[in-house]
């Protein structure tokens, strides 16, 4: 069992491309605390910068990509896009060969788990439901902070530069006080929506301490980057009144705060579980629906009506055998996103996989090579992805005052070779987490040249090393 544990280990470093910096990996869970703000401790980014001769994807409706185009960055907004522009006070980053387009926008993951990496597999005792609840149990809040960590930089050393984290291993204060810390370590930009202690319990989510965050919230917000919504699931028994009235009681705190609300439809129940949304009356614009694979057309019409979003893991979903993930089954939806739904399950935080493996499974189902629109599905994983979790004031375009929010694809890696004449075909089918030489969240450069900045791998790779070693006894 040692070996598959060392096996792990490998895997969840070598996920993240290359790492290398400055040793910052601060919070109670993970070192010494500092006074200082994560962003305040890491290496200094250049505050005014510009991306000159670049392909750009601006992702704005009905805009098309531009040419030998410059991306220029003031503090942490994009201040202007076009050609030759008058940037000269600013750091020249070269952009020939390459592509510049938004950050990509996760909506939806589990990031607790990323340890668990390679530890599911095709017997009972080791499919995905029982693994994680057994281990989940055993976490302690320096593993929260490990999965949490080690999430979040791949992701955004994959070019993920928002992440949607469906925290449900939250089992007391410390925990969730652990993830926070580690999402603040991190550059990305992240919603931690506030859950049960596990998938299966059945007492109520701590509304008391999710109102103290919400109350103290400028203290971990971090300008900005990290936000706060719920972790909602249904009851196991839908018949339970009860169980449905703590429900609403968890469902109404949050509404009355004004956070976003993910809940969970899926397993063979699921038509139930959309019925009982509706019936309830629990289908409103603040809240995302996860998964939902193969709903009655009715049921995404009440959707739709509603305005509630919608997130799609098709990578996990065909995982754990929920069905055929099919865009076009959606695509009258107006708010509609993907999402990684743990790196653990889905293999990595790899949101170039997930558009493809979207596109696949729809092209086969269709037998039409035909049957997509690739700008389509990287507006999904950008633009509309960022409209359907209520953040498209903010990222999801290249869009003078938006957040700088933005990552550079390298065309001329040897797995490419050429810039493409169909840069959304490009990214679809053929982008990988290799090809993200530059990424950018907030203005704030966290990958540059390929590489990771402001992390310390040897330190990193200790910490997993621990985290497993606990673990590895509750197999």
């Amino acid at each position: 069992m040692w070996n598959q544990f060392s096996m792990t280990r490998r895997r969840l470093l070598g996920a993240m491309t290359a790492l290398a910096g400055s040793g910052l990996i601060p919070g109670a869970y993970a070192g010494e605390a500092s006074g200082e703000s994560d962003a305040d401790a890491a290496s200094e980014s250049p505050r005014r910068w510009c991306i000159r001769n670049a392909t750009v994807l601006t992702m704005e409706p009905g805009r098309p990509p531009l040419e030998k185009a410059d991306v220029w960055v003031v503090d942490e907004r994009i201040e202007a896009i076009g050609e030759k522009l008058d940037s000269e006070d600013s750091e020249m980053i070269n952009g020939e060969g390459c592509i510049v387009m938004p950050g990509l926008v996760d909506t939806h993951n589990h990031m607790w788990q990323t340890q668990m990496r390679g530890m599911f597999g095709q017997t009972e005792g080791s499919l995905f439901f029982p693994l994680t609840n057994r281990l989940g149990e055993h976490f302690r809040p320096a593993d929260t902070w490990v999965g949490e960590y080690l999430a979040a930089m791949e992701n955004v050393g994959a070019g993920i530069t928002t992440s949607v984290d469906f925290f449900d291993n939250n089992r007391g204060p410390e925990h969730a006080q652990a993830a926070l810390e580690a999402l603040a370590a991190s550059p990305l930009r992240a919603r931690l929506m506030f859950g049960n202690e596990s998938k299966t319990s059945g007492n109520s989510i701590d509304l008391e301490h999710l109102r103290e965050l919400y109350d103290g919230w400028e203290r971990y917000a971090e300008r900005g980057r990290l936000s706060l919504g719920l972790a909602w699931r249904l009851p196991s028994d839908l018949s339970d009144q009860d169980a449905m009235a703590m429900k609403r009681r968890e469902f109404d705190a949050a509404r009355e705060m004004e956070l976003p609300i993910a809940v969970h439809v899926s397993g063979e129940e699921h038509h139930a579980m959309f019925q009982r949304l509706i019936d309830g009356e629990f289908l409103v614009p603040e809240l995302q629906v996860v998964h939902a694979t193969n709903a009655r057309e009715e049921h995404l019409d009440a959707l739709l009506e509603a305005g509630s979003s919608l997130a799609l893991t098709p990578i996990t979903e065909h995982r754990v055998g929920y069905g055929l993930t099919r865009l076009s089954h959606f695509e009258r939806l107006e708010r509609l996103g993907l999402g990684i739904d743990g790196n653990a399950l889905a293999g990595r935080g790899d949101m170039f996989e997930v558009m493809k493996h979207a596109a696949l499974t729809e092209l086969g189902a269709s037998e039409d090579q035909t049957g997509i629109n690739c700008e389509r599905i990287v507006s999904l994983a950008t633009r509309i992805g960022a409209e359907s979790i209520g953040m498209s004031d903010q990222v999801g375009t290249l869009t003078p005052g938006k957040q700088a929010d933005l990552i550079m694809l390298d065309t001329r890696r040897a797995n490419l070779g050429m810039l493409p004449t169909e840069p959304y075909a490009f990214v679809v089918f053929a982008a990988t987490p290799a090809n993200v030489s530059l990424v950018s969240v907030g203005g704030h450069i966290a990958k540059r040249d390929g590489q990771l900045v402001d992390i310390d791998e040897d330190e990193l790779a200790s910490r997993i090393d621990a985290s497993l070693s606990h673990l590895r006894d509750y197999l």
